[in-house]
């Protein structure tokens, strides 16, 4: 909502729109979303923008068609869209989590790796980034060989398995999906153990966000990631968000703050209520909204997370633009496609919330 809000500001057009706002919790109950919008719909609203998953929208699409009105989806790219096409009237401003992870195994074949063993919190088990982890290393001759999955409950963590298959199996590098505090367990463990400290690490999306990673002590090893944005981007539109974010309150600026910044910049060139084929100027680079998926497209960075000599816990260095994408986008929508008709299970909310 701030970043919504300032980016209209800072657009001179804070005026000219009026703002609304209602809660849908964590997005999980398709049927209180739907709800919500008919509500603001018959209050006249022009234009929705909701953080919510492929699934719900697809839910709510039909509110939209019927009243000639916009959705604007915010969306963590950790969970994959059942529907055929493109849904009419409802546009997705992603942070392509699952293409972020495709993007990562990629970087680690380029480093020479091929065989891996895989962790992630039982809280990210429940999204797609395993299976987009597992598939990519697949198709790329390599294999995910060994997988770990922490416990619910924080007081039964435990790293020791996945130590010692790293003990008694040599150049095996380590995927993670851990995302926030989980993020920080992780780390702060993985220290204790030899064999996790010495194999090249990788990482993707919420587990390299900016915000948590400034509170995760560093961990005694460099490692590997891929993310949507990071607020050292070198352009003008990143230094203006930044600044703009930061004039609010400190670590205004993160990926959330990013999506309602996008949604304000689309909607102030928006055409006759449509993005089809739109393309802005974002903190992360031109974003094109595809007018065959109604998703957007956007850039995609490597970065080491490496140790913040002044606080003395991690931060992002390096950040390097992912070149030639395209072939992971085409392999991504393989790997949707391929699972569409298989029966599997998900969370339903709408993935991580790290403001802290």
């Amino acid at each position: 909502m701030d970043g919504l809000k300032t980016c209209l500001k800072n657009l001179g057009l804070d005026g000219a729109h009026q703002i609304v706002s209602a809660s849908i919790g964590v997005a999980a109950k398709n049927e209180e979303i739907h709800t919500t919008c008919e509500g603001l719909l018959l209050n006249d609203t022009d234009v929705i923008v909701g953080y919510m998953n492929p699934v719900s929208a697809e839910f709510v699409q039909p509110l939209f068609e019927s009243s000639g009105k916009i959705l604007i989806v915010l969306d963590s790219g950790y969970h994959f869209h059942s529907f055929e096409g493109k849904l009419s009237n409802v546009y997705f401003l992603s942070l392509q989590g699952s293409l972020c992870s495709r993007a990562i195994v990629r970087k680690a074949f380029e480093d020479g790796q091929n065989n891996f063993a895989f962790t992630c919190s039982f809280y990210d088990a429940g999204y797609r980034s395993p299976y987009a982890y597992a598939v990519a290393a697949e198709e790329k001759g390599g294999a995910v060989r060994y997988n770990h999955i922490t416990p619910l409950k924080k007081s039964d963590f435990n790293l020791e398995p996945l130590a010692q298959y790293l003990e008694n199996n040599k150049d095996v590098a380590v995927l993670t999906s851990f995302c926030g505090d989980m993020a920080e367990d992780f780390f702060r463990e993985a220290k204790k153990f030899e064999s996790i400290s010495a194999a090249k690490t990788y990482g993707s999306g919420f587990t390299a966000e900016e915000l948590w990673l400034s509170k995760i002590p560093y961990p005694g090893y460099d490692w590997s990631c891929s993310v949507p944005w990071s607020s050292k981007i070198e352009s003008k539109e990143n230094s203006e968000f930044v600044n703009a974010m930061e004039s609010i309150k400190a670590n205004k600026a993160n990926v959330f703050s990013l999506l309602g910044w996008e949604a304000a910049l689309f909607i102030s060139i928006m055409n006759k209520n449509s993005l089809d084929g739109l393309i802005i100027n974002s903190p992360r680079g031109s974003v094109f909204i595809n007018p065959n998926t109604g998703f957007s497209e956007a850039p995609v960075y490597y970065a080491n997370v490496t140790k913040n000599e002044e606080t003395g816990n991690c931060h992002l260095d390096t950040i390097t633009e992912v070149e030639n994408l395209d072939q992971e986008r085409e392999s991504l929508q393989q790997n949707i496609n391929a699972i569409k008709d298989t029966l599997t299970n998900s969370w339903l909310n709408a993935y991580a919330c790290l403001d802290s």
